[in-house]
């Protein structure tokens, strides 16, 4: 829509286009539907089987380096999310719990790693082990639903509940980030000692607990 408002060379030109080509037929629809806990999963390994068989090999290996370390939702752990997925398969799910049964290492990293060579028959429950049980334990929501069959968890409470709980949950880490950013920021406008930092903070705190809120009859007080 722009280009005749730049002067470009022929190679930004080139590059400009591919970089369009990629936006449009593989990361809009992946930024757009990334806030979504229950097909984050789903939605990562798809992304990495797409970036893989990218026609332009030069972007596909830029973008799959990129990528391969931002697996967070595919860690034993996280892929739990996968069983409140309504667009994965009752097969699939089925094969999720059949191995919930097999042992996972003892620390399991908190991003998944994936072999290059094997990605493309990689499915979702080659990521589950008795490690995806994990998630249940760390945040308390119950997880007796994995005894009945898939076919059966849309007529469970206890599913529904959880499911709802999961779809309110927020899997980028864009705020998170913002606020650290943030808070660094203002930490460098007072001081760069680490003693005074930590007074500051605990004055923070201290004001916070006295005035947890902003109405003139806490302040007043």
């Amino acid at each position: 829509m722009f280009r005749g408002q730049f002067k470009l060379t022929t190679r930004e030109t080139t590059g400009l286009q591919k970089i369009c080509l990629f936006a449009v037929q593989l990361y809009v629809e992946a930024w757009f539907t990334a806030p979504s806990a229950c097909s984050a999963p789903r939605q990562d390994l798809q992304l990495l089987k797409a970036i893989h068989n990218y026609g332009d090999s030069g972007i596909s290996q830029v973008a799959m380096k990129k990528f391969l370390g931002h697996l967070w939702y595919l860690s034993e752990e996280l892929v739990a999310l996968a069983f409140f997925d309504d667009s994965l398969s009752t097969d699939a799910k089925h094969k999720m719990v059949n191995n919930l049964k097999n042992a996972g290492i003892e620390n399991p990293p908190k991003r998944a790693t994936v072999d290059l060579q094997t990605v493309e028959t990689k499915e979702l429950e080659d990521f589950v082990s008795a490690n995806t049980s994990r998630f249940f334990e760390v945040t308390g929501l119950p997880c007796d639903f994995l005894s009945k069959d898939p076919t059966q968890w849309e007529e469970d409470d206890n599913y529904r509940s959880v499911r709802a709980t999961v779809r309110s949950m927020r899997v980028v880490n864009d705020i998170a980030e913002r606020g650290v950013a943030l808070m660094d920021e203002y930490n460098l406008l007072h001081t760069n000692d680490e003693e005074q930092k930590q007074f500051l903070l605990l004055t923070v705190k201290n004001y916070r607990q006295q005035y947890p809120d902003r109405k003139k009859s806490t302040l007043m007080q």
